[in-house]
């Protein structure tokens, strides 16, 4: 009987999914050439979607030329209804593993680990360390070609203190997950480009937004320190708590003079919380922080508000003082009236004051912000992952295109092992110890 050389569209989507796992086109391709391998293929299709697309398998699994014509022709053409798809079916995945739970408690100072996201950004090193297409050895005089990847350009990571330089494509990822390490599900991806509007929290902050409308039950995210005032802005308007570490470049700033009665309390912004101004002994001044009773979130309308309810000090007793937090205020929103003259009050914006940037809803220096910033590292994680599916730590893929379709294949990989475990945990809290294997990674994919 002849061989048929065209499979469904969905075998070069396996083939492209199992590639994160064995870390080469060359190696998924030889995956699936065993006939045992095959006609399992075979048996799932028929049993998952239906027994005519089961009928159009080839006799054979697809060889690594003909996946080579399709990953062009026919997945990254398709990238945009595929990644649309992959998002409605992970924020369902999610929902099915009880994440983002809309009947559960919230509580804005101690969110549980199952309601909020977290995202960081990466660079996986380009797939040709070449920089120039032609090159001269000095010594011998012998001329060289070399296959350069254009896309490519250097990005610097590890934060303010210790910059490392990597040469490569940025890809974001936001994930979450509940107690168990396994059962991250991944939510969005996309590459980053750069530019104004196409940086890393420029991204960040539009997936985030979009994946707050879709997962009601999302209480907010963690973030590195590459969110600044602004990102925070964007995202507390849409009723998301954001926490992050405060720009190490933030320098404190007077906030206002407090004279409720015969005394007089003098606040500034600092670490990213309210603080008070105190002369010592010596003439020089301290900035001791006031302590935060309560973090309020006001739902509105068409945004939301947060505020500190403040303790404040004080020798003839303390004072309640509420502060805006998290959000700067602008000429178009709701006009606070200053209760002492009875006229509007001017704006953040229009004293020139970023409120968003001074002051945090979680401060960085609590016992909250330590409790809850930790998650972060879950994206380290998910970073790691991207970098391990790759052959020797490089892209296996030229053109963004195909690297769209490599960072889609490994989002399903994660996912589909997510899925496994949990089918198979009912649920249930698990820790990496528990006998599960590197096997169960391949099987889910």
């Amino acid at each position: 009987m002849a061989t048929r050389s065209r499979s469904p569209t969905v075998v070069y989507l396996m083939i492209a999914a199992l590639m994160p796992v064995t870390k080469s086109k060359r190696s998924a391709v030889g995956a699936l050439t065993d006939e045992v391998q095959w006609k399992s293929v075979r048996k799932h299709i028929r049993a998952n979607l239906s027994r005519a697309m089961a009928a159009r398998l080839p006799d054979q699994a697809p060889t690594r030329d003909q996946y080579q014509y399709a990953e062009a022709k026919l997945l990254a053409p398709a990238f945009e209804e595929l990644e649309e798809e992959f998002r409605r079916s992970s924020f369902q995945q999610a929902l099915e593993q009880g994440l983002f739970p809309e009947d559960a408690p919230r509580n804005w100072a101690r969110p549980e680990r199952r309601q909020l996201i977290v995202g960081d950004g990466t660079v996986p090193k380009a797939p040709s360390k070449a920089e120039r297409t032609v090159t001269v050895d000095t010594t011998t005089g012998e001329i060289k070609l070399h296959r350069v990847y254009s896309a490519a350009r250097v990005y610097y990571e590890n934060g303010e203190e210790e910059k490392v330089a990597v040469r490569g494509t940025k890809w974001f990822f936001a994930s979450a997950r509940d107690d168990c390490y396994w059962r991250r599900v991944i939510l969005s991806f996309a590459h980053v480009a750069g530019g104004a509007y196409e940086d890393e929290a420029a991204i960040a902050v539009r997936h985030f937004s979009r994946l707050k409308r879709d997962l009601p039950g999302c209480m907010g995210v963690v973030y590195d320190g590459a969110f600044r005032g602004v990102h925070r802005d964007a995202l507390a308007r849409l009723g998301l708590l954001v926490i992050n570490k405060q720009h190490k470049s933030i320098r404190p700033r007077h906030l206002e003079l407090l004279r409720p009665g015969r005394c007089r309390h003098d606040l500034w912004c600092d670490q990213g919380r309210v603080a008070e101004r105190v002369i010592i002994d010596d003439g020089t001044s301290v900035l001791i922080p006031v302590p935060v009773t309560r973090l309020q979130h006001g739902a509105g309308a068409s945004k939301s508000r947060w505020y500190h309810t403040l303790r404040v000090p004080c020798r003839y007793g303390p004072h309640e003082h509420r502060v805006q937090v998290g959000i700067t205020s602008h000429s178009l929103d709701r006009k606070v009236v200053d209760p002492a003259t009875g006229k509007p009050r001017k704006s953040d914006a229009e004293l020139g004051f970023h409120r968003a940037e001074y002051l945090q809803q979680i401060p960085q220096l609590t016992l909250a912000h330590q409790t809850v910033y930790p998650y972060r590292s879950d994206s380290e994680s998910v970073n790691s992952q991207f970098d391990l599916s790759l052959w020797n730590r490089r892209m296996i893929s030229y053109g963004i295109e195909r690297q769209k379709v490599f960072a889609l294949a490994f989002a399903m990989s994660q996912n589909a092992t997510s899925r496994r475990i949990h089918q198979e945990d009912g649920g249930r809290l698990w820790t990496p110890g528990q006998g599960h294997s590197a096997r169960l990674t391949r099987d889910a994919a």
